[in-house]
């Protein structure tokens, strides 16, 4: 037979337990009576509702919550008791300028209410909803349009930007691949690739042509980032474009200028040939094109035969004239696409003869000196021919790291001044026995 005081000692153990429980966590929890009263009040509800249990214990809650009165937790209360089901509401104070997220549960001779308090969340709820009416209404305001993207590369959003850019409402291109947008040329790149590229970096800048809806293309330049999902994992792209079409004819504009400004400096104003500066550039790049190949590079410096003489007899114009006439002659022999002339200064020019041995030289300088002699301009002071002529000096190397190509032009200038010392109108070869 059971120990009627030990049970007793038991239960009250238990109900001890419970309190205990009760009284430790966040919910508040309160109990009614039958008519309204207070007939329990726990730490947390103490703490939210503001009040302490001596307090509210066995007063009527509507009397100690008169503000209450005819407010939607008055008539839930009402609601619950008279139908006994369970409810659950969220409420707020404005005496406490607190939210409650409330649940009750009536019984016939008492109601409890459990209830947490719900503040910072809808806070952050309202500041969430306040967020988004912001980004939505710069982004229906902007003129670059912004997009959501799936990662398959499906439209998911498309501000109205859209319509002034591409002619495109935004229900016309959700759901679309961002692909069906761009030229053909950018196709190539695969969309895995590029949206593999933007979820490692976490950015993207890009520049592409956009096509219109009425088939035309505009510069595009589009910033993507990535958005990360509760997981971590990539969830879609933010993408925002921008018209950049008068920037980029800009650009393509200031490209042809400085070309055009590249050309002129490189050009000798009165002949149409390479000037001084267009020769050091290529005699050092054809160097280095020599090393790495291992082929002979020549060079022939060409000098019009007692052109000061020409000079003083016909007078300047006739002496350009004449540098014109030469500098075209010039370039029937040395004719491959690969060799360059240039005017190095005064009456002289240079030849550059890529890939080209001594004896190859030798033929082209004899074959300028032809075609010069060819022109038939008359010179009556000269004491090599009655016409115009010229003196070449030709040197041949094989570029190396350890040589400065100036070794080659002085070479060349060396041959030139043997040529001139043997009576001029003639070609001399460089010897390394000199």
């Amino acid at each position: 037979m059971a120990d009627p005081l030990k049970e007793a000692d038991a239960l009250n153990g238990n109900c001890a337990d419970l309190s205990a429980v009760l009284e430790n966590i966040t919910d508040g929890i309160m109990n009614l009576d039958a008519l309204g009263r207070f007939t329990y009040v726990n730490s947390a509800a103490e703490r939210m509702l503001e009040r302490s249990r001596s307090e509210l214990l066995g007063t009527f809650v509507w009397t100690s919550f008169p503000a209450a009165v005819g407010t939607a937790i008055y008539d839930n209360y009402l609601a619950a008791m008279a139908t006994q089901i369970p409810a659950s509401f969220e409420f707020f104070i404005p005496t406490l300028n607190r939210w409650l997220d409330v649940r009750v549960y009536p019984g016939r001779h008492n109601y409890t209410a459990y209830f947490r308090d719900i503040t910072a969340d809808k806070t952050k709820e309202k500041s969430l909803r306040e967020s988004e009416a912001m980004y939505r209404m710069i982004a229906d305001n902007s003129t670059d349009m912004i997009a959501r993207i799936s990662m398959d590369g499906t439209y998911l959003y498309v501000s109205p930007a859209c319509r002034t850019l591409l002619g495109y409402e935004p229900e016309e291109l959700i759901g679309r691949c961002l692909y069906d947008l761009l030229h053909p040329d950018y196709s190539q790149v695969p969309l895995a690739d590029l949206i593999a590229e933007t979820a490692k970096c976490g950015m993207n800048l890009r520049e592409s042509l956009a096509r219109k809806k009425d088939g035309t293309y505009i510069w595009f330049e589009t910033t993507a980032r990535t958005i990360l999902d509760n997981l971590g994992l990539h969830k879609e792209l933010i993408t925002i474009s921008r018209d950049i079409s008068a920037r980029k004819h800009i650009e393509k504009q200031l490209l042809e200028t400085n070309e055009l400004l590249q050309k002129i400096s490189t050009v000798d104003a009165l002949t149409g040939v390479a000037n001084r500066r267009g020769f050091d550039e290529c005699l050092q790049r054809e160097w280095k094109q020599g090393r790495r190949i291992g082929a002979p590079l020549s060079l022939i410096i060409v000098d019009i035969d007692y052109f000061k003489r020409f000079n003083d007899t016909y007078g300047h114009a006739e002496g350009d004239q004449c540098l014109k006439l030469v500098a075209e002659s010039l370039k029937k022999a040395a004719r491959r696409p690969v060799d360059f002339i240039a005017r190095y200064g005064g009456e002289e020019f240079v030849i550059i003869l890529p890939c080209t041995d001594a004896a190859g030289a030798q033929t082209v300088a004899e074959q300028l000196g032809e075609h010069v002699e060819e022109l038939q301009i008359p010179h009556s002071r000269s004491e090599s021919s009655p016409y115009i002529t010229i003196s070449s000096g030709t040197a041949t190397m094989i570029p190396s790291q350890d040589v400065d190509p100036k070794e080659l032009f002085l070479r060349a200038d060396k041959a030139l001044y043997q040529a001139k010392q043997d009576g001029r109108n003639r070609v001399r070869l460089y010897q390394v026995s000199e």
